[in-house]
């Protein structure tokens, strides 16, 4: 069991990273697009509506995996594994909530601000789950 905990997660950054790189070329192509855009096309199937679509489900894709990050996280903590360094839980909890911080903190009203919001969001996705890579491989299990 520890050895498949394990190697799962060893394995999700990579998507996580793949996820939360799509949510931020997303939100910037959105962030471009609707600042040349007239109306609300990223609404009603306007021609926005599938690369916002892309975009949200990308951002909760990355949670998500952040969620699953956490919980095999315990379950090798209690399995008496531990990273190399300790700031990998602190880079672990970044991953596990900037998606839901920035979505409490936005309003869904204003949907230019919520989509640098939520990119942002993105970008400390990656970069946590980069720092989270360099500080966690060759610890104790």
């Amino acid at each position: 069991m520890k050895n498949a905990a394990l190697q799962i997660h060893q394995f999700v950054p990579t998507l996580i990273l793949i996820a939360g790189g799509i949510a931020l070329v997303c939100g910037i192509a959105l962030y471009v697009a609707r600042r040349r855009t007239a109306g609300d096309a990223v609404t009603s199937g306007g021609p926005l509506f599938a690369l916002n679509r892309v975009f949200r489900v990308a951002l909760w894709s990355s949670a998500g995996l952040g969620v699953l990050q956490a919980l095999l996280g315990i379950v090798l903590v209690t399995q008496g594994c531990a990273p190399r360094e300790g700031l990998h839980y602190v880079y672990g909890l970044i991953v596990l909530g900037a998606v839901p911080v920035a979505y409490v903190y936005s309003d869904q009203a204003n949907v230019r601000r919520d989509i640098i919001i939520m990119s942002i969001a993105a970008a400390a996705v990656i970069g946590a789950a980069i720092r989270g890579l360099a500080t966690g491989p060759g610890g104790i299990c």
